[in-house]
């Protein structure tokens, strides 16, 4: 899908973001992880409201656009062996929707998401969608979701999102945020809050992926997360920033019929990032993150805490190539919404969890078309990951000895996102 539009100028001002689909503020949360972003958030949402009064005009007033994006994509991972699946998706997404400038800081969106699969003739109704949405017996002839959106431009630099959120990617790593999200899953709905400034940007947000009802027995599940940067020096060439970024999932809720365990888990990264320009064309980028990982209440996890290190180079040698390699060592670590890549709990063997994951990748992307003026982007990639030994211990108390393995994904995706201004 299309990215995040309102980020342009910091995606083309760091294209290790840009690329590769990474990276924000690490909040201090006590007891209810949502309540301490809810509460700082809504502090400032209304201290902007009444020290920064809006002032309309009638050029940028009133004015009322046609959006229809989306995107077709052929994505495949040839991923086989005890650690995780593969899969294909063939497809495409369509998302039109009429935009209505209400005024010059308000925004009001509606139309809806359709997702196609190419020879599906059901989907899923139960469950929302991800990057492979499970099977489940209770299905619909089509995937279809109303998309509503109030955006609300508090100044200059701060931004409220209420309803369907832009947000392609956080700016999360791609250990933290698998790319294929925002290629085929559901819209994040909730809330997000943005600050762009030239020194420091930050995404808080929240995306409820299961409404509770009265006595309901399905559990209230929600997303909250908080990703920025620290920019330290910001000269014509050089670039050195800190990169913070912190993600809470979130299942239970009161009322419900059934008695059931709050499962909160926790992600969290910091690290440096260094980037050169060399010539007009030829940028290169160096950053090494520290991973965290913490849970409470999840019996499906055998372990509570978990760590990595992930340092990762890019080289982007003209403005249609970008080229990245990256090491993992992780132990004890789940990823929330990122690669399984990363995991030490198999995607696909219950009970199975390995020592140490360590992974080296490789990365190439080509793509023509992205910049602010035009309305498509066309990109192909292909990515080899490999799997140094490792030890896995199976749920038994089995062990078994992983040695090198090779796994592949590749992919050709084609995004649009034309605008036509009706009134």
């Amino acid at each position: 899908m299309n990215p995040d539009k309102e980020n342009t100028a910091a995606i083309k001002r760091n294209s290790l973001r840009e690329i590769c689909r990474r990276h924000y503020l690490l909040i201090a949360i006590k007891s209810n992880p949502l309540r301490g972003i809810l509460r700082r958030s809504f502090l400032l949402i209304f201290l902007t409201f009444h020290l920064s009064p809006f002032t309309s005009t009638a050029q940028d007033s009133n004015r009322v656009f046609l959006h229809v994006d989306g995107s077709t994509f052929f994505i495949d991972n040839e991923y086989f062996g005890d650690r995780m699946s593969g899969y294909t998706l063939p497809g495409f997404v369509l998302q039109p929707k009429v935009e209505w400038r209400l005024h010059d800081k308000v925004t009001l969106s509606g139309g809806f998401h359709w997702l196609y699969y190419w020879g599906a003739r059901d989907y899923p109704a139960t469950t929302a969608y991800g990057a492979y949405p499970l099977y489940d017996s209770v299905s619909h002839p089509l995937h279809l979701l109303p998309w509503l959106q109030a955006r609300i431009d508090l100044t200059s630099e701060l931004t409220l999102v209420l309803g369907c959120l832009n947000a392609f990617h956080h700016n999360l790593p791609f250990p933290l945020y698998n790319h294929e999200l925002g290629d085929v899953g559901d819209p994040e709905t909730g809330f997000e809050i943005k600050y762009l400034s030239r020194r420091i940007t930050m995404d808080i947000w929240a995306d409820w992926r299961e409404y509770i009802w009265d006595r309901s027995p399905v559990p209230e599940r929600f997303t909250a997360g908080a990703s920025g940067t620290i920019g330290l020096v910001d000269e014509r060439q050089w670039s050195l920033s800190v990169p913070v970024h912190f993600v809470v999932q979130h299942e239970g809720g009161q009322n419900m019929s059934v008695p059931h365990n709050i499962n909160n888990n926790f992600n969290g990264a910091a690290g440096l990032e260094v980037s050169k320009s060399w010539t007009r064309d030829l940028w290169t980028g160096l950053s090494c993150r520290a991973f965290w990982y913490h849970q409470h209440g999840n019996a499906a996890v055998p372990f509570s805490n978990g760590w990595a290190i992930y340092p990762e180079f890019i080289i982007h040698p003209n403005n249609n190539w970008a080229i990245a390699a990256s090491y993992w060592h992780g132990k004890d670590f789940v990823p929330l919404m990122g690669s399984w890549h990363y995991s030490n709990l198999s995607a696909n063997t219950p009970g199975l969890t390995f020592d140490h994951t360590r992974v080296i990748m490789l990365y190439a992307n080509w793509g023509l078309g992205e910049n602010p003026l035009t309305t498509h982007y066309l990109r192909f990639y292909g990515t080899l990951y490999h799997y140094l030994p490792s030890t896995g211990t199976f749920a038994d108390g089995t062990t078994k000895e992983y040695g090198h393995r090779n796994q592949i994904a590749f992919g050709a995706i084609l995004s649009f996102f034309p605008k036509v201004k009706l009134h």
